[in-house]
C-alpha cells in the first residue's frame, strides 16, 4: 500500500538544513583561500597575524557548520523515515 506523504514543511525545513550545510562548507573553503591570497599583501605584521589565524580559524568553523547542520537536516530525514514507514507497516498489517 502506498502511503501519502506528510510532513511537507518539516521535509523542506530538512532539506534546506542540508543545503545550507553546503553553503557554510563552500563560504569556509572560499573564505580560506581569500585569506591566504591576502595574506600576501600584508607588510603589517599585526595584520598579518590576523589575516593568518583568519585562514586558520574559517575552515574549521565551515567545516564545524557543515556537521551540524548536515546532521540536524539527516535526523530530520530520518525521523520523517521512520514516521512513514511505521504508518505503511501499520496500515499493511490492519489489510491482512
Amino acid at each position: 500500500m502506498n502511503t501519502p506523504q506528510k510532513y511537507g514543511l518539516l521535509r523542506t525545513i530538512a532539506w534546506l538544513l542540508k543545503a545550507l550545510a553546503w553553503v557554510a562548507l563552500v563560504v569556509g573553503i572560499v573564505g580560506t583561500i581569500v585569506a591566504l591570497v591576502s595574506l600576501g599583501g600584508t607588510g603589517d605584521p599585526l595584520l598579518r597575524g590576523g589575516w593568518t589565524a583568519g585562514a586558520i580559524l574559517l575552515p574549521l568553523i565551515g567545516i564545524s557548520w557543515f556537521i551540524q547542520l548536515y546532521a540536524i537536516g539527516g535526523v530530520l530525514s530520518l525521523l520523517i523515515e521512520i514516521e512513514q514507514n511505521t504508518r505503511a507497516l501499520a496500515a499493511r498489517g490492519t489489510e491482512q
